[in-house]
């Protein structure tokens, strides 16, 4: 289908690391440009291009920052150079196949940062204002493909090299001399020796005569923007901001360390007449930065001007809202030479991409609705996000929805009564016309007169799922369907089967909308059995509950590895057939009794295991067998054994400030965080340096106390 856009090299190691039995913790790597710039520097016909490059950056440079000083005493502030973008959306599932409403805000972030629109350039530091610069670029989705076809400059791709997103995930190329590729994939793989399979956010390289061949940004879905599958993932769409700097030859502010020769960066190819990061409105700063430590001075220089600008977007604090007029200089060069990215921003590709006179193409009817399990009586948004051309006019349809039909771009929706319902779009423009219509896209609960028994059972017995509960395909086309002769002490279950299942899939299992008003001692018990194909097997569960009909949802607990498996691994084809087979839980929902209906979500993740059962849910009063509701918070680790690349599961919390800490069997502290949570669930990835053995995990708060043990293989 479509197009994409131009994100620079970087890659974001997660978000903690540890010094393998070390006395002291240090900062974190959230960025692998630096080992893949030195990587390049091994290569002896790289190391001459990449020198070569780096010294006509640095001559050409040194011209514009006159030019552009005196732009910017003039007042100018016009679009100087316009780069063509192609999204290549590599999707294993459809939970990675992120919409074209998500692309373009994550564009939008893009060209506010890059010509200081964005919001927060008011809170850059008045000793930093005077250098703070628009760097006048825009960032545009490209209207023609390579073969001159209508395009909406993204393209989608199903493929299981989403999973890991390293090189091998760039299946679409197009040519790098004319487009900016940004591959979208669920996971980024970090391919440093050292560090195989780390977490990462996204990578790009530096510019050079002969560019690689995966030049461009790859880039973790959820980093793209700041809604769709980027809310509520503390993105703020700068990773895309930070790669680009990279891709345009900008360096980190704290390469060379504070002489501009020294640390992890390999600078000084062009002597000590040009250190660091090549840019002398960027005070020198040690290391990388974290948090927003305004008053940080890591290199003691003595002029309160020079403090570290952790405003820079090519640092890591949070609170990013700047370039500066030397980088735009450096990025101003790479765009002026015909040999780096010249090509890429001249009148001509203009005319190639589309972007000059763009030609109009037939829109592909496409849908996103806001939400689609609700209650009774809310209020659906539902927006046109169709692909290829852009429509001019919209004819909706919503059966059993007030309005029943609209004309909007962008309608919003009642529905009054429970049941699940159809919604229909045409779109045209002076193209063509296209239609599209979603069976079962709006599943609505009974939230007026919600279900509710203190003895509610499901076991599936009637070889259905029942209507109040709704099984949510995550779009392979298999989901939660009656099991025959599995039950767990009856016939009947759910299965999820691994046969058509694909490789990353999310299923849901949605309950009716439960009244808790009047309950006492509440809690939810449901069956389950499990078995993996292998010990790497990444399958997991999750449990939530919504309190505002599906509008948030709050994680309850979360099983994977050894809290999943309940029998033995096994490659044949599972089928539990004896109690034993079985598990049974129990979470206390006495936290949860209010006013408003609940709902309760299951979401089964195919991480290449076997089949799931699930059976005998039942929520009311009973005997709460789980921990007590105080102290109910929940941790999980996964991989567990682990090679230190890792990710730790909080659900339940009471507390929003914690401390972490990871202890040998001596019980000396190995590595210590803070951690804060913005409500009660949280996710929080980990790269540990650590000797092999077995290491503690405790979590700390004034309501928490949790211990897990850790293998670090």
């Amino acid at each position: 289908m479509k197009q994409i856009f131009l994100l620079t090299a970087l890659s974001f190691s997660l978000l903690a690391a540890a010094q393998s039995n070390s006395d002291h913790n240090h900062n974190p790597d959230k960025c692998e440009f630096d080992h893949f710039y030195q990587e390049s520097l091994e290569d002896p016909q790289a190391l001459e291009e990449i020198k070569a490059a780096e010294q006509s950056i640095f001559e050409i440079a040194q011209n514009f920052k006159l030019e552009n000083a005196l732009q910017k005493n003039a007042g100018t502030n016009t679009i100087v150079y316009t780069i063509p973008v192609v999204v290549h959306v590599v999707y294993a599932t459809q939970a990675d196949n992120i919409s074209v409403r998500q692309i373009e805000d994550g564009l939008r972030v893009l060209n506010e940062d890059y010509q200081r629109l964005n919001a927060d350039a008011s809170q850059t530091r008045s000793i930093f204002q005077g250098v703070a610069s628009d760097m006048q670029i825009e960032f545009k989705l490209a209207k023609k493909d390579p073969q001159g076809n209508c395009t909406d400059g993204i393209t989608r791709t199903q493929s299981s090299t989403s999973l890991s997103g390293t090189e091998s995930a760039k299946i679409v190329k197009w040519n790098q001399e004319r487009y900016l590729n940004i591959w979208v994939t669920r996971h980024v793989s970090n391919t440093t020796p050292q560090d195989p399979g780390g977490y990462t956010l996204g990578y790009s390289f530096f510019p050079r005569t002969n560019k690689v061949s995966g030049d461009g940004v790859i880039l973790r879905h959820d980093q793209m923007g700041t809604i769709g599958t980027a809310a509520g993932n503390n993105s703020d769409g700068r990773t895309l901001t930070h790669e680009v700097g990279h891709y345009l030859a900008l360096h980190h502010p704290f390469s060379g360390s504070c002489t501009g020769m020294g640390g992890a960066n390999p600078v000084g190819l062009l002597g000590n007449a040009a250190q660091g990061d090549y840019c002398d409105d960027t005070p020198p700063v040690a290391q990388s930065n974290f948090g927003c430590n305004f008053g940080i001075n890591s290199c003691s220089n003595d002029s309160p001007d020079l403090v570290d600008q952790i405003e820079n977007y090519m640092d890591y604090a949070d609170c990013p809202n700047m370039f500066t007029e030397d980088q735009k200089a450096r990025v101003h060069a790479v765009l002026s030479s015909s040999s780096l990215r010249g090509t890429l921003v001249s009148v001509s590709n203009r005319t190639f991409t589309g972007l000059t006179s763009p030609p109009p193409c037939t829109p592909i009817a496409m849908v996103e609705a806001e939400k689609e399990v609700v209650c009774t009586n809310d209020t659906v948004q539902f927006y046109d996000i169709s692909e290829e051309g852009d429509p001019t006019s919209w004819n909706w349809s919503f059966p059993g929805g007030t309005p029943a039909t609209s004309t909007l771009e962008n309608p919003t929706v009642v529905y009054a009564n429970p049941g699940t319902y159809n919604v229909s779009l045409t779109v045209t423009n002076s193209a063509g016309t296209d239609n599209v219509t979603y069976t079962d896209l709006i599943h609505v609960k009974n939230s007026a007169n919600p279900f509710f028994t203190t003895t509610w059972t499901e076991s599936f017995e009637n070889g259905t799922i029942p209507q109040v509960m709704t099984a949510v395909d995550g779009g392979d086309g298999s989901t939660f369907q009656p099991y025959t002769n599995g039950g767990s002490h009856q016939n009947m279950a759910l299965i999820l089967p691994r046969a058509n299942n694909s490789l990353g899939e999310l299923d849901e299992l949605i309950s009716p909308a439960i009244n808790t008003a009047n309950g006492n001692d509440l809690n939810l018990f449901f069956d389950f059995a499990f078995a993996a194909t292998a010990n790497d097997n990444e399958d997991q569960l999750e449990v939530y509950v919504s309190r505002d009909c599906g509008d948030t949802w709050i994680r309850r607990r979360f099983y994977s590895g050894g809290r999943l498996r309940t029998v033995a691994n096994t490659s044949g084809n599972f089928v539990p057939t004896a109690a034993g087979d079985w598990a049974t839980e129990t979470i206390n929902f006495n936290a949860y009794i209010g006013p408003n209906p609940i709902l309760i979500k299951f979401v089964f993740e195919n991480g290449g295991g076997n089949n799931f059962y699930i059976d005998n849910i039942r929520f009311g009063e009973g005997t709460d067998v789980s921990i007590e509701e105080y102290n109910a918070a929940d941790m999980a680790i996964y991989p567990n054994p682990s090679r230190g690349q890792l990710k730790l599961s909080l659900s339940d919390l009471q507390d929003r400030d914690l401390q972490l800490s990871i202890v040998d069997l001596s019980g000396k502290s190995v590595f210590e965080m803070d951690l804060h949570s913005e409500g009660p669930s949280l996710d929080q990835e980990l790269n540990l340096d650590l000797n092999s053995g077995i290491y503690l995990v405790q979590l700390r708060g004034e309501n928490t106390s949790l211990v897990e043990k850790l293998i670090i293989e």
